[in-house]
């Protein structure tokens, strides 16, 4: 199924905690969303790879996607050096054909998030390869961005996710075995207590902060992005520019 953007995370649940705000303004603004999701979540402390599944479905229910699809690389177990995980992210992103990609950016605590970063980039690139053979024609992407996860860099863009907030929120939400919500039980760990939502929610409003808005998602560019009137960019465009 083509779509205009192609949201890629290495585990369920990792689109919706970092870059949720933005999706659901994309859909609102009547943008086509895919997500796809490199593995099932299997090594997860809490819940399993069945109940992840059913989680992500509601999720991206909630967020009104075009489509979910999980490539079932096993968890733990992400390699860019591995051709095969490479080949199927190619043909995964020449079948959806998007516009622009939405993938983790590299520096990271978590391996597959480092190795699924450098996936996502040599995919992209290999998608628009006319000699890279999957058996489908070859597509140009157009931009892609990198949402950081863990670590919190100076971002490039940060998108004004204000109004979507609450909808992204009530998508990472829906993943009631991974994050903290009252009565369901598991083995205690930081993902499930309160104070890593209160995290996430006072990382949205600091990178809000930065732009004069409520909250905000931080996001890292490959390359310069053109501009042609920078006047209309800074003062006229959205929000107040900073001095």
């Amino acid at each position: 199924m083509a779509v205009d953007v192609l949201a890629i995370g290495p585990h369920p649940d990792d689109i919706e905690l970092f870059c949720g705000g933005t999706v659901a303004k994309l859909v609102g603004r009547g943008y086509s969303v895919g997500f796809l999701d490199m593995t099932r979540g299997e090594l997860g402390t809490r819940g399993s790879a069945d109940e992840r599944e059913a989680e992500a479905g509601e999720a991206g229910a909630t967020l009104a996607i075009a489509s979910r699809e999980n490539l079932g690389f096993p968890d733990g177990g992400v390699n860019a050096r591995d051709p095969e995980q490479r080949r199927a992210l190619v043909d995964a992103i020449r079948r959806h054909r998007p516009e622009l990609v939405i993938g983790p950016a590299a520096r990271d605590r978590h391996p597959d998030h480092i190795q699924g970063s450098l996936l996502v980039e040599e995919a992209v690139f290999f998608s628009w390869v006319g000699g890279y053979e999957t058996g489908r024609e070859r597509h140009k992407v157009r931009a892609l961005l990198r949402y950081p996860m863990w670590w919190m860099p100076q971002a490039d863009l940060i998108v004004d996710v204000s109004d979507t907030w609450s909808l992204r929120m009530n998508a990472v939400q829906a993943y009631r075995t991974q994050f903290y919500t009252p009565g369901v039980e598991g083995p205690r760990t930081f993902l499930a207590s309160e104070q890593f939502l209160q995290w996430i929610e006072g990382r949205g409003a600091q990178y809000g902060a930065l732009i004069g808005v409520a909250k905000g998602e931080p996001f890292l560019l490959r390359r310069p992005v053109p501009v042609d009137d920078p006047f209309e960019l800074l003062v006229h465009g959205p929000g107040e520019a900073n001095p």
